[in-house]
């Protein structure tokens, strides 16, 4: 009759969660990615993708820190193996500490 129409509320965009650094064993690292996932008989474990060969991730434990836009990661884990793929370096971790900060 009169021809209102409803407003349309506005939804709050949440921001998009930032990689910020990658460190281990406290020397900073440049990775492409960085991935926690499971295997196959469902323990966890971590991977990282690098440019190229990086030293630092050339050790049998270490220990990460992930930090992003929202959050900080310790992640300590077992070098397992390293993959080499076309154009970059995987290298597979066993988690065997993991910690999440909000910050």
């Amino acid at each position: 009759m009169f021809g209102f129409k409803k407003k349309n509320k506005k939804k709050k965009k949440t921001p998009t969660e930032r990689f910020l650094s990658l460190k281990a064993n406290d020397v900073q690292i440049e990775a492409i990615n960085f991935s926690l996932t499971k295997n196959q008989d469902g323990s966890p474990r971590l991977e990282v993708r690098t440019k190229d060969v990086c030293e630092a991730l050339h050790y049998e434990h270490i220990d990460f820190e992930l930090k992003t836009s929202v959050k900080m990661l310790r992640v300590g884990a077992v070098f397992k193996e390293a993959v080499n793929e076309k154009h970059f370096k995987l290298y597979i971790f066993d988690v065997d500490d993991y910690n999440q900060y909000y910050i």
